[in-house]
C-alpha cells in the first residue's frame, strides 16, 4: 500500500436540519476507523447550499465540536451541481469523495473506494446496484434517460449519481473546466477514461424529503444532453427535411386525387390536423434550438459558479470577498 493519504467527504447541503447531526456522527465513526488502517488525516466540507431552515446553525454546532468540519456558506442556492463544484474546490485534502447528505449512498463504500485509488485509479464511481425502492415510473424514466445519452453519443455509467472519488491530480484538471452549465456526471469522463466501479445498495431516506422534485431532475437531465451534445440540435435539421418532404407528398396526394382520379379532398378537419402538426413540430424545434442559445447566454456572461458568503474553518469565521470560482481556501 501506498502512504496513507488524507481524505475529504464533501457534503452539499439544502435544508437538511433534520438529518445533518446523524450524517456527521455516521460518517465520524467510518472515519474513526479509517484513520487506524487507511487514511492519515481527513476533513469534512458542508456546503450550505442556501437553506432557509435552521442547517447551517446545526452545522455550526458541529463545527464547534470538531475543527475538522469545514463549512462554506454560500451566498444562495446555486444548484446541487453548483455546491458540489464549491466543496470540491475548497478541498484541500488527497482524495475527494463526493456523498449526498441524506447518506442513501453506502458511506461505508468509502473504503472501497480508498482501496481502488491504492490500486491506481484516479477516478470511482459509486454505482446503485438496483433501483428497486424506487417507483416504476422512476425506473422507467430513469433506464429512458440513460438510454437516449448512449444515443446522443454522451457518455455515461447506469445509475451512477454524485457519489465518487476523485484523486488531487484529477481535481486540479477539473478545475481548468469552466462551463457555466455542468453535469458533473458527463463531465468526469471528459478527464478520465480509466476508472473504478464501487457497487452498493442504495438506503432509503432516514429524514427529510428529498430536495430533488421532479422539475430538478428534469432541468438536471436537460444539462447533461445539451451540454454534452450537439445531436438534439442537428436533429432539428433532419426533421425539418422530413417535414418538408412530407408536406410536398401531401399537396401532392391531394393533387392527383382531385384532378386525376376526381376523388373529394378531405377539408376543414385535414387542415386542422395539418395546422397542429406543424404548429406543434415547430414549437417543439424552436425550444430545442432555444434551449441551446440559453446555455450560449449564461456561458458568455461568465458569472462566477458560486460565491462564498463565510468560511468555517478551524474555530474561524473568515468572511470571503473574493468572487472568483477557483480560489481554495487558504
Amino acid at each position: 500500500m501506498k502512504k496513507r493519504v488524507s481524505l475529504t467527504i464533501v457534503l452539499p447541503c439544502h435544508n437538511e436540519e433534520e438529518l445533518i447531526e446523524n450524517t456527521y456522527n455516521v460518517l465520524k465513526k467510518f472515519i474513526d476507523a479509517w484513520k487506524k488502517e487507511i487514511i492519515s488525516d481527513y476533513e469534512i466540507v458542508m456546503v450550505n447550499n442556501g437553506s432557509t431552515d435552521n442547517t447551517l446553525n446545526k452545522m455550526i454546532k458541529i463545527h464547534e465540536k470538531d475543527n475538522k468540519v469545514v463549512i462554506l456558506d454560500l451566498r444562495r442556492n446555486y444548484g446541487f451541481q453548483g455546491s458540489l463544484t464549491a466543496g470540491v474546490y475548497n478541498a484541500t485534502k488527497d482524495v475527494v469523495v463526493t456523498i449526498d447528505a441524506d447518506l442513501q449512498d453506502d458511506p461505508g463504500k468509502i473504503k472501497e473506494m480508498i482501496l481502488k485509488y491504492y490500486e491506481g485509479y484516479d477516478l470511482v464511481l459509486g454505482v446503485r446496484e438496483s433501483r428497486k425502492n424506487d417507483t416504476f415510473f422512476k425506473r422507467f424514466t430513469a433506464q429512458t434517460y440513460y438510454k437516449f445519452l448512449k444515443f446522443l453519443g454522451i457518455q455515461s455509467v447506469y445509475n451512477h449519481g454524485d457519489f465518487r472519488l476523485i484523486s488531487r491530480s484529477l481535481l486540479e484538471d477539473f478545475k481548468k473546466f469552466n462551463e457555466r452549465n455542468r453535469y458533473i456526471r458527463s463531465m468526469i469522463f471528459e478527464m478520465e477514461s480509466k476508472f473504478a466501479l464501487v457497487y452498493y445498495k442504495r438506503e432509503k431516506r432516514n429524514a427529510g424529503k428529498s430536495k430533488f422534485n421532479f422539475s430538478s431532475l428534469i432541468s438536471l437531465g436537460m444539462e447533461g444532453i445539451t451540454s454534452f451534445s450537439n445531436k438534439p440540435i442537428r436533429l432539428v435539421f433532419f426533421i425539418g427535411i422530413f417535414m418538408f418532404l412530407l408536406s410536398i407528398a401531401g399537396i401532392a396526394y391531394g393533387f392527383i386525387s382531385k384532378f386525376v382520379f376526381g376523388l373529394k379532398v378531405a377539408g376543414w378537419t385535414s387542415t386542422f390536423i395539418i395546422i397542429s402538426l406543424f404548429s406543434g413540430m415547430q414549437n417543439l424545434l424552436l425550444g430545442i434550438v432555444g434551449e441551446y442559445i440559453s446555455k450560449v447566454y449564461i456561458e458568455v456572461k461568465q458569472r462566477p459558479l458560486f460565491l462564498i458568503r463565510k468560511i468555517y474553518k478551524k474555530g474561524k469565521i473568515k468572511n470571503h470577498f473574493n468572487t472568483s470560482s477557483t480560489r481554495r481556501i487558504p
